[in-house]
């Protein structure tokens, strides 16, 4: 299999596993605590992917210096401890359809970051896609007639961004170390950063002013129960499928491909995130919805040509 092939399929099975994201966090959000999930899965993964680092490290001759390591530690804090959570929220707050399409304008804010980072130019064709995916956004937030909850909109564009930059910083480290040993150590520092969150919140004093102040999700936050036969399938789903699988699939559709052709994962996800929550959680396909899609797909069709 050749290396631009390799590229395509492992962005395929990433677009697969990331459309099914929000339908995930919906079954299980009134069974687990959005912290809860997202520490475990994100450390789990990153404890399991060490032994395949080390025999990359090995295999290219390398290590992770101090330097690396701090930038994997502010990664993982933007992309895993600040989105996991905040991700969760919208998902439930927006619906996993409303969600899914606006985190599909992810890409564009990687190239803008690519472009500001790295030194990856800008084309014509990128910029008009911008347009047409930031005209998407409104159509599907209507700012005139404001529907979407505006607390859910706002952590939902903090997801992007955060996103964002952690894409564009893990594609920065891969030349060095190594798609997996990038998400490896990512996953492993954004996982204990919410599980020291998780920690925190069981100090009285601590609880009580997450309480006092409405936060009381961050109050007590309990890392083992939730867990039923019932949403066992979608915490499988979520947390082999969609963190360990899907991510690796991602980072090596870049490391072997491009940026460019790792951000197709998040332009499929407006064709096929919706269909999923429809056929999931029973959401509903509006013209609004619709009109939305279709923007962001056409931004997408634009952002591809060369």
């Amino acid at each position: 299999m050749t290396k631009h092939r390799e590229a395509i399929l492992c962005m395929l099975v990433a677009a697969l596993f990331f459309c099914l994201t929000e339908v995930c966090m919906k079954k299980i959000n009134g069974d687990l605590n959005g912290v809860q999930v997202n520490a475990t899965r994100y450390t789990l993964a990153g404890l399991t992917l060490m032994p395949w680092s080390r025999k990359q490290l090995l295999a290219r001759h390398a290590r992770v210096t101090f330097a690396q390591q701090k930038l994997c530690f502010f990664l993982g804090f933007m992309g895993i401890a600040m989105v996991g959570p905040l991700y969760q929220m919208a998902s439930v707050v927006l619906g996993a359809s409303h969600t899914a399409v606006i985190f599909s304008s992810t890409p564009l804010f990687i190239t803008v970051l690519a472009a500001l980072i790295l030194g990856t130019p800008i084309t014509r064709y990128e910029i008009a896609a911008l347009g047409l995916q930031v005209l998407a956004i409104a159509v599907l937030v209507d700012p005139f007639h404001m529907t979407l909850d505006p607390g859910g909109f706002l952590g939902l564009m903090v997801c992007v961004f955060g996103y964002s930059l952690y894409a564009v910083g893990g594609k920065k480290l891969m030349p060095a170390l190594g798609s997996v040993t990038v998400t490896a150590w990512t996953f492993l520092w954004g996982g204990l950063q919410l599980l020291f969150v998780a920690f925190l919140s069981h100090i009285p004093a601590v609880a009580a002013f997450f309480t006092a102040h409405g936060l009381g999700n961050y109050a007590y936050i309990p890392l083992f129960t939730g867990y039923t036969w019932a949403n066992l399938p979608w915490v499988l789903t979520l947390y082999l499928g969609i963190t360990l699988v899907a991510f690796l699939c991602w980072f090596r559709a870049m490391e072997v491909g491009s940026i460019t052709l790792g951000s197709l994962t998040y332009f499929i996800k407006p064709a096929l995130s919706p269909l999923f929550a429809w056929l999931f959680v029973g959401e509903a396909i509006t013209f609004q919805m619709a009109l939305g899609m279709g923007l962001m797909l056409l931004g997408a069709r634009i952002a591809l040509i060369k």
